[in-house]
């Protein structure tokens, strides 16, 4: 059995719904456009998945940064909102 490659943007989402889960809520709704609107800003600001990937903790404090900037804004929802 060899490395098994997971595809960038699954790695990307998969990192960004445990910080987000972690930092904000464990319920909170991430749409497809939000996954999509985290890379973009990431990237942005010089944030390499690569380096992230390998652990270089600037490129995860960026990432946390964005995630919570993100979770700050107007209109986030958790789960359980939605359900009252």
């Amino acid at each position: 059995m060899g490395t098994e490659k997971i595809e960038p943007k699954v790695f990307a989402n998969k990192v960004i719904q445990q910080l987000v889960q972690h930092l904000l809520a464990e319920d909170m709704t991430i749409e497809p456009k939000s996954y999509a609107l985290i890379r973009s800003v990431f990237r942005k600001c010089h944030g390499s998945w690569e380096q992230l990937g390998a652990g270089d903790v600037w490129h995860i404090e960026l990432l946390k940064k964005v995630v919570t900037a993100w979770g700050k804004t107007p209109g986030r929802v958790k789960e359980s909102e939605r359900l009252v």
